[in-house]
């Protein structure tokens, strides 16, 4: 019992910490974000008038959007991922050094190396399809949200009976 009441507590210490580190997480990354997103707004409004007459603003929203997640996604994943599993293999690397020798720990600094040159061979591969998927989405998203924005230029079908929607 004294073991499934130590069980209990770890998991619910655990849950309590994972949301503690989110709430502090939260306020850093929601700065930066804000601090990035004015520097951008401000920079747009610094633009000269034939970019704000083209009236991208679909594409630039989109980018906006994905900009602001990007940055949230790089500093969580550098943050909670990357630093304490760097810290984590140096740390049993260390462990195996001094246990089983620098033989094995070399042996698994260099198969985790493998792994991951690997890994970011892998996710290079992937990105060229990504990055296409991602320019389709903004051109559709944007000619939408333009469309709306400048209904009075989108062109109607000669069907009377076709809407604005059918016509995109």
């Amino acid at each position: 019992m004294a073991l499934l009441g130590a069980y209990g507590l770890s998991r619910a210490g655990a849950s309590l910490l994972s949301e503690l580190r989110n709430a502090v997480f939260a306020k850093v990354s929601q700065g930066t974000i804000r601090q990035v997103s004015n520097q951008v707004f401000s920079h747009l409004h610094t633009m000269d008038l034939a970019y704000h007459l083209g009236r991208q603003t679909g594409a630039l929203s989109r980018a906006i959007d994905r900009g602001t997640r990007g940055i949230n996604f790089i500093l969580s994943s550098m943050i909670f991922n990357v630093v304490p599993t760097a810290l984590e293999i140096a740390l049993v690397a260390a462990i195996l050094g001094a246990k089983g020798g620098p033989a094995l720990a070399a042996i698994t600094v260099g198969t985790l190396g493998a792994y991951t040159v690997f890994t970011f061979v892998m996710t290079a591969w992937r990105t060229q399809f990504r990055v296409q998927m991602n320019k389709s989405d903004s051109e559709g998203s944007s000619r939408a949200l333009d469309s709306l924005i400048n209904y009075e230029t989108v062109r109607v079908g000669p069907d009377p009976e076709l809407s604005r929607t059918d016509a995109l």
